[in-house]
């Protein structure tokens, strides 16, 4: 059983090992298209993340020259970069035209046309009751300020009429 673990051991540090090469080879490469393009060590870290995931980004860029892979490179950065830092809930629809304009750049660049369908469906497939629940959200708030307004408006006229009141029930005094 010992040397059964230890064998699996060595298979899963070998695998991890394997891995963290890729790893360490792909952003080696890709720190390479700095001087074409502008890009920093948080894109490269998503393009690392994503074709790790996503082994044929690499290879639609390897038929082209290095500053054309740059700019491929770039392009995908950004998409990459839109879907891991937007929401539902924060694109408007000039944020979602600019995603789609990358998305059809990457495409025209040479990106798999099916990928970059499955990408650009994360965004444009949203909900359409998210803006009505967003709308009933604002007038649920509008309606609560009013009520609230109009309940503090009650509280001090209760006041007045029960200090009006009071008055009118105090003993008369002889001093």
């Amino acid at each position: 059983m010992l040397l059964l673990s230890s064998c699996h051991f060595s298979i899963l540090y070998l695998y991890v090992l394997k891995l963290f090469t890729a790893s360490a080879d792909t952003r080696t490469r890709l720190e390479q298209y700095k001087h074409f393009v502008d890009l920093n060590d948080s894109q490269i870290s998503l393009l690392v993340e994503a074709i790790e995931a996503y082994p044929h980004l690499w290879n639609a860029c390897e038929k082209f020259s290095d500053r054309f892979q740059a700019w491929m490179l770039k392009t995908l950065a950004d998409m990459l970069l839109f879907l891991r830092s937007e929401s539902v809930g924060s694109v408007n629809p000039e944020r979602e035209k600019e995603f789609l304009k990358l998305c059809d750049e990457a495409v025209q660049l040479g990106f798999e046309r099916s990928w970059v369908d499955d990408m650009r469906q994360r965004v444009v497939t949203r909900d359409h009751k998210l803006d009505q629940a967003k709308t009933r959200i604002g007038e649920f708030v509008n309606r609560h300020d009013h009520l609230t307004q109009e309940l503090d408006n009650i509280k001090k006229e209760l006041r007045i009429l029960n200090d009006f009141v009071e008055a009118q029930t105090k003993c008369f005094d002889f001093l």
